[in-house]
């Protein structure tokens, strides 16, 4: 067990991704291995994975261990044949070129992933059935101390006016966690202003995956 506290903890958003690198297949294992030439990619560097799996697709994960031509998955498992098919894992590598970090944040909102259900109710009991399928969607909102000067709040203004997907880390103080997230992110270009208050901005990112959490 372990407790962690938010209090220092840095945000950043990704400045580019490297050209891709083709996967030509992933193992069925634990931790899986990434078979990928020439990947450029060191143990603990954070990547974008597009692969023929969809619930490791538009992922952004981290290298355990890498040798010349393969990579390790950390804290990963995909020794389940029916959600990670053998023969359908090909696809591309991206490393992360650059991070700006996103100064000032004070509040982070996560909203969506609730469970989703179907509901029956059969004429032969008196009670129905909730069967659970799939998750709503997700997405952060981060409120920050706003300036329009801070190279942050610029990268993330220009990734939402080009609809362009991002990632974004989440470090927690003194050796904590470290999450990363993708997916497009919307800044409200509007401060919030009020009365002996400081003037606040909001952004959101919405995920297309869960964030993946490291320690």
């Amino acid at each position: 067990m372990a407790y962690e506290v938010s209090t220092g903890t840095r945000f950043a958003i990704s400045t580019g991704f490297g050209a891709p690198v083709s996967v030509t297949t992933i193992s069925n294992a634990a931790p899986p291995v990434i078979a990928a030439a020439a990947h450029g990619l060191s143990a603990k560097d954070p990547f974008l994975l597009n692969t023929g799996w969809e619930d490791m697709n538009d992922s952004i994960l981290r290298v355990g261990s890498a040798t010349t031509g393969a990579i390790t998955l950390e804290d990963e498992d995909t020794t389940d044949l029916i959600q990670f098919p053998s023969g359908s894992s090909a696809g591309t590598v991206r490393p992360i070129t650059g991070w700006t970090e996103l100064q000032q944040v004070s509040e982070i909102s996560p909203t969506g992933g609730e469970q989703q259900y179907a509901e029956f109710a059969p004429l032969s009991q008196k009670y129905g059935i909730k069967i659970p399928t799939t998750r709503s969607a997700m997405s952060w909102e981060l409120t920050f101390g706003w300036d329009p000067t801070l190279p942050g709040y610029k990268a993330a203004v220009q990734a939402s006016r080009a609809n362009r997907l991002v990632a974004i880390r989440m470090a927690l103080p003194n050796g904590g966690s470290i999450s990363y997230a993708y997916g497009y992110i919307s800044v409200q270009e509007t401060p919030v202003v009020a009365s002996n208050a400081v003037t606040t901005g909001k952004l959101t990112l919405s995920m297309l995956r869960p964030i993946k959490t490291y320690k």
